[in-house]
């Protein structure tokens, strides 16, 4: 039989609520239960040790709940339940009294009896029979860690140095390898410092693929256009406020490639000089508010044929002669804005090519041409019809200034020439959909070619494509036989496509002239 006055002693009302378990084991102490000189416990002292042991365990765990504390979940949540089960597992034979069915917590501060009969059976009832509902052990009402403020969560101790430390070097590498200011820099820190403000500056070694993941969650409403990010405000303060996506949230492919791969580079950058295993292999979610990447879409005939007309009608040497460039040779326009007349030559018999050096000078200082692989510094084919118009020896005359001036004067010429050709694009009147854009005229001649059956491997190394989807395609030259050359010099144009326009073209007078506010051009 277990003694009530010893339960009803340890769930005296005098014993603060939340400091209970431990006045309790302080009871037990006193007890001399532990005494380790004095007599063995008899069997029922026994029983009273474990029964206080099992509450002690469950009122520990409640109050770490409430103090915020690290605890078992199941234990905590589960209090009353456990508390009614453990009495009466120790209590089977006792007189018909009240024996404590709910734990005193800060809010609960009294205690619900239940009353057992003299002829009540002597097994445990069900749950069903307590009429309370299971705890399941699997439910979606939790908080993913991700979801925790990654500022403040408890984290393994470390020496290691802290991630600011380690982001501030690898900018400093970055800017290093550049020549002059770089645009992709400041706005790389721009964003570590975000995800040092959202995240914390923890020691490098310390964070986890949970913390990319909780950036994920975070900047998922991070408004896309700058101006919907007040400088007085902070980013929580912007994310708080655009919760309701009333501002247009980033893209997919600007939280991947933009926001999360700078933050992982800069992450692992450090692994060699202060020795921590990077962040590999994790599979991260990305919200479905991010908008996918728009595949570039093909643009018909008549569409082609407005946005030469209206590219010659302008007056700007970039708007009449990119789109023509980028249709027949099928390179990126970062790439065509930064030619120079030096890029120009005659590799073979009548055939003429374009290859850029990788880094130009220009103003005296020597910068890097934005190309996005090696594959991108072998030569292209030229087609005859831009020597027929004149423009090919035009070029070659230049010699080493940049073919498209009005652009490369600009702090950003690839970014600026973007955002030129979607203007020209409007003027033309043809863009219906979104991916309808510059980068189409590009796909237009791979299909092309394609439809012609020139060879997969010469298509690639023409467009600047890296070459091997199969192991035999790396071998051989990495560049255009004269025969392949011959192939695209000559490859035939759709003649549903009027090119007549460009006929008679005064280029000098093109690359002169300056753009203006109103968009048209003025000749200097």
């Amino acid at each position: 039989m277990i003694s009530h006055t010893s339960g009803a002693a340890i769930f005296n009302e005098d014993i603060p609520s939340d400091d209970w378990p431990f006045e309790f084991a302080k009871l037990i102490i006193k007890g001399g239960i532990y005494d380790p000189v004095g007599p063995p416990p008899t069997p029922e002292e026994a029983k009273g040790l474990e029964l206080m042991r099992g509450l002690v365990r469950i009122g520990q765990q409640v109050s770490a709940r409430q103090a915020g504390q690290p605890h078992d979940e199941m234990i905590a949540e589960n209090a009353e339940i456990l508390v009614v089960s453990h009495v009466a597992k120790y209590d089977r034979a006792a007189p018909p009294t009240a024996v404590p069915a709910q734990l005193y917590t800060s809010t609960q501060l009294t205690s619900v009896p239940v009353q057992r009969q003299p002829d009540a059976p002597t097994t445990e009832p069900t749950i069903a029979e307590k009429g309370i509902k299971k705890k399941r052990l699997i439910s979606s009402d939790v908080t993913p860690a991700f979801m925790l403020d990654r500022r403040s969560v408890e984290r393994p101790q470390s020496a290691k140095v802290l991630f600011s430390d380690v982001a501030s070097e690898y900018l400093a590498a970055r800017r290093a390898s550049k020549s002059g200011k770089n645009n992709d820099i400041e706005t790389a820190e721009s964003r570590l410092n975000l995800f040092v403000e959202l995240i914390g500056d923890h020691p490098v070694d310390t964070y986890t693929a949970t913390d990319l993941q909780a950036f994920i969650d975070l900047i998922k409403y991070w408004p896309n256009n700058a101006k919907h990010r007040p400088a007085h405000l902070s980013a929580r303060e912007i994310i708080d406020s655009n919760r309701d996506l009333k501002n247009m949230p980033l893209a997919r492919k600007t939280l991947e490639e933009g926001y999360l791969a700078v933050v992982k580079s800069a992450l692992n950058s450090g692994q060699t000089t202060h020795d921590y295993k990077p962040i590999v292999g994790a599979k991260l979610k990305y919200p479905d508010t991010a908008r996918p990447a728009i595949s570039a879409e093909p643009l018909g005939n008549a569409k082609v044929q407005k946005l030469f007309e209206t590219g010659v009608a302008s007056g700007l040497l970039d708007n009449a002669m990119l789109p023509l460039l980028a249709l027949l040779t099928g390179r990126r326009l970062g790439l065509l804005v930064h030619l120079t007349g030096n890029d120009i030559r005659e590799k073979f018999e009548g055939v003429w090519v374009a290859q850029t050096a990788g880094i130009v000078q220009h103003n005296n200082v020597w910068k890097r041409v934005p190309i996005k692989n090696n594959a991108s510094m072998t030569f292209f084919v030229l087609h005859d019809f831009l020597v027929e118009i004149g423009f090919v020896h035009w070029a070659k005359s230049q010699g080493d200034r940049f073919l498209f001036r009005e652009l490369t004067r600009l702090s950003d010429p690839s970014k600026s020439a973007s955002s030129y050709m979607g203007r020209l694009f409007e003027d033309a009147e043809i863009k219906e959909a979104k991916g309808e854009r510059f980068h189409s005229l590009r796909g237009g001649f791979i299909a092309e070619a394609g439809e012609q059956n020139i060879e997969k491997r010469n298509r690639q190394m023409q467009v600047g494509h890296e070459i091997g989807d199969d192991e035999h395609d790396k071998y051989g030259f990495r560049a255009l036989t004269e025969n392949a050359a011959r192939v695209f010099a000559t490859m035939p144009i759709n003649s549903r496509i009027d090119l007549s326009v460009f006929r008679g073209l005064d280029f000098d007078k093109l690359a002169a002239a300056q753009r203006t506010r109103g968009r048209t051009p003025k000749t200097k």
